[in-house]
């Protein structure tokens, strides 16, 4: 058996999504470790949206729990970026399965993500030189992989620090953290030759992909059908990025779909509750009459103290009425912090993969209310075409 832990919502769906890939039974909880038997176990948590401190504490609490069985793998999914506080997380892990060394893999040659000479690129640019570097959590201001996962470590614990080794890896001598150059999807893999069970597998779920191959022997299921959703939907706009504002304009246009950004006087830091509640009752009639809606709380970024909070649990709010008095059937929402926002809220802790649309696209049953479906993507990736209507 396999545990995944993730440090992020769409991060586990994403590695569901493989799974499903390959025909594998998948159960997956938001941070639990789900109860019933599956070939793989994936644990998805919010740490990368919290403090180092608390990373560490939640991945060192899911890999206990999920190390009860003694044929349990647990592989450590990272964002393919390196956000988030990776080192930390694989130390809590490492604490306690015992692990001497790791094999870190981030990259996504598929997705034009590559490492070269120890340098991060998307496509043939630097990473430093790309959006990546105004990351609003983890800015890149480096394209050095050790650098990155250095700078993103607790702050003091240098000299505890594991070397990172990067370049040209080929065996795992020392206790390191081993990051090879990766090019293409055949090098992928290459390193998984040498490895050995005192090592943690840590990665992409490119990496965990070849992790599946290589070490399991897994072999590709029949692909699914796919599935029209044009109707009886409710999409979540988590996030500002262009693209998904793009898509918001073209539902309005092309599918006819009502988009409802929140008022101006609900981007405030204080607002009045008992008006942002009618404000949120008053969708349920604009959602029955086209049995179909959009929300995003702006256009435009907005910041004022703890906007981020904030504005997620407003979010989260809205979505529990029209889910409460609405009978939507498919729920998708975009940004990986916002659905485990909403799913936390809500207390869906049990989810059941069913489909990968898209690579990092994956439609889950919820579990407390198994007439809903749940589609989540990252922020920075397209809805597959025919959702909502919208052909690419």
């Amino acid at each position: 058996m396999i545990t995944v832990i993730a440090d992020d919502l769409t991060g586990a769906a994403e590695i569901a999504g493989v799974c499903l890939r390959y025909g594998l039974k998948v159960a997956f909880g938001l941070d639990s470790v789900p109860e019933e038997p599956a070939d793989v176990i994936v644990i998805a948590t919010d740490s990368r949206s919290g403090t180092i401190d608390g990373a560490y504490r939640i991945h060192r609490l899911m890999a206990t729990k999920a190390s009860t069985a003694d044929d349990t793998l647990i592989f450590k999914k990272v964002d393919s970026v390196l956000r988030g506080y990776i080192v930390q997380e694989i130390k809590a892990v490492m604490s306690v399965t015992g692990k001497s060394k790791v094999l870190l893999q981030p990259a996504n040659p598929a997705a034009g993500r590559c490492i070269r000479d120890g340098k991060y690129f998307l496509g043939d640019t630097l990473l430093e030189d790309t959006g990546f570097s105004a990351d609003p959590d983890f800015p890149a201001g480096t394209s050095e992989v050790a650098e990155l996962l250095n700078e993103r470590a607790l702050v003091g614990d240098k000299a505890n620090q594991f070397p990172i080794i990067t370049g040209d890896v080929r065996d795992f001598q020392e206790k390191a953290i081993y990051l090879p150059d990766c090019s293409s999807e055949n090098e992928l893999g290459l390193p998984l030759a040498n490895w050995e069970p005192d090592t943690l597998l840590a990665g992409s779920a490119a990496f965990f992909e070849q992790v599946l191959l290589k070490i399991t022997g897994a072999k590709k299921a029949v692909a699914t059908k796919s599935i029209d959703i044009s109707s009886s939907f409710l999409i979540v706009c988590g996030t500002a990025h262009p693209q998904g504002q793009r898509f918001l304009e073209r539902l309005k246009t092309e599918a006819g779909c009502p988009i409802r950004y929140f008022p101006s006087q609900f981007l405030q830091e204080k607002i009045s509750e008992g008006e942002f509640s009618r404000w949120a009752k008053s969708l349920i009639p604009d959602w029955k009459w086209s049995n179909k809606m959009a929300i995003s709380v702006s256009q435009s970024k907005v910041s004022f103290p703890g906007s981020s909070s904030l504005l997620r649990l407003r979010m989260d709010e809205v979505v529990a009425e029209l889910v409460k008095n609405c009978p939507v059937q498919e729920l998708l929402i975009e940004g990986g912090a916002t659905a485990y926002s909403v799913l936390n809220y809500l207390k869906w802790k049990t989810l059941i993969p069913e489909q990968e649309l898209e690579p990092g696209v994956v439609r889950m049953r919820v579990g407390r209310k198994p007439s809903l479906f749940l589609t989540i993507k990252p922020g920075s990736y397209s809805w597959p075409s025919g959702i909502a209507g919208i052909k690419n």
